[in-house]
């Protein structure tokens, strides 16, 4: 049966990407939501609205003017931090969960699903599913393209008048016929059927793949490096391959951005969605403005918010000391630098057990 009575629906899109922020294709999902719903069996019960750049107030006004069904936040997510908006002056505004929970709370008779497609943005769909039937949030961080996949085969299913639960299972699928590792990442959680005691959602309402699918999920891999380092780059791919296998990670790095895609879009996207990010040190990646500025300041920035685990490898002798990554656990051992080992297999070795470690504890 449809999630949905026979009655138009408004669907209100809802989007901010402050300038203080990495740029995330959101033209493009509401765009392809879009078109998705133009051409659904069931489009004419479904409009499409939208408020961009949106600031806290933003949102209240929309629920007063438009009176939606479904919302869709797109955009950052910041875990425990809230949900990121923007200010009057267009940089990062965040907004915790309990905040966005009383304020859906005011409309619950009308809302009934919630759909934020943000990083880490569990932690306020647990929140809003005191009070709303179903929410949508991401239990890590998701890629630019992961997000819009999912967005397209959520509203895929929606449009053609398929229930919540199956829309939510098309959008995980469509991630995954993507080719993407991120199917396991959107969560979806029903409100507590009590209502007379908040709670917050419980194991047996959260739709989710089974404890040990979790369990055997790889862990995205961001791989910075130097081209200069080609050579060296080939020699730690290669032992990471029983890693790869025994499907413990999978490893990212820009050789694999295909013709014809924006690589610093790729690039930013993969650096946001990793949980551990591998920093290959060397005399040409710290004079390099694009490794050390954009991609190690991203990586650093993703430590200090919690998100990210990130591991330094002195691949050649350098000057490292007081940079920003200089206050993390580096590898190899005793941070001796790779060329400088008498074997260097014993020394990639080494590195490959340290990230052991570090996927074993994740």
């Amino acid at each position: 049966m449809s999630f949905f009575s026979g009655h138009r629906q408004s669907i209100l899109f809802l989007a901010a990407n402050p300038k203080d922020t990495t740029r995330l294709r959101l033209d493009r999902e509401l765009r392809d939501i879009g078109e998705g719903l133009q051409r659904a069996q069931k489009r004419d019960q479904f409009q499409l609205e939208q408020r961009l750049a949106v600031r806290p107030r933003d949102i209240q006004r929309a629920m007063l003017d438009i009176s939606p069904q479904i919302i869709h936040f797109s955009g950052h997510g910041a875990g425990e931090q809230g949900i990121v908006f923007e200010d009057e002056i267009g940089n990062t505004k965040l907004v915790d969960g309990e905040a966005l929970a009383g304020l859906f709370e005011l409309f619950a008779d009308q809302i009934r699903c919630v759909v934020l497609n943000g990083c880490y943005s569990e932690v306020q769909a647990k929140a809003i599913a005191n009070h709303v039937d179903y929410v949508i949030g991401m239990n890590q961080a998701i890629g630019d393209r992961a997000a819009i996949e999912f967005a397209v085969g959520f509203y895929d299913g929606i449009g053609a008048g398929r229930p919540i639960e199956f829309a939510y299972k098309l959008g995980c699928a469509a991630i995954q016929m993507a080719g993407i590792a991120e199917h396991l990442t959107p969560v979806l959680l029903k409100k507590s059927p009590s209502s007379d005691v908040i709670l917050q959602p419980t194991l047996n309402t959260l739709v989710q793949p089974p404890v040990e699918q979790l369990q055997n999920r790889p862990i995205d891999v961001f791989i910075s490096y130097s081209h200069k380092d080609d050579e060296l780059l080939e020699e730690f791919v290669t032992h990471l391959a029983n890693l790869k296998r025994q499907g413990k990670i999978t490893a990212w790095y820009d050789r694999a951005i295909e013709a014809g895609e924006e690589w610093e879009a790729q690039i930013k996207g993969r650096l946001e969605s990793a949980r551990i990010i591998l920093l290959l040190i060397s005399p040409p990646f710290m004079g390099s403005d694009y490794c050390y500025d954009i991609e190690m300041q991203g990586a650093i920035a993703r430590h200090n918010q919690g998100t990210a685990r990130v591991i330094p490898i002195i691949l050649r002798p350098c000057d490292w000391k007081d940079s920003p990554f200089s206050k993390l656990q580096v590898l190899p051992k005793d941070a001796k630098p790779v060329t400088q080992w008498s074997d260097r297999d014993a020394a990639f070795l080494n590195v490959v057990e340290g990230i052991r470690k570090a996927v074993n504890s994740l």
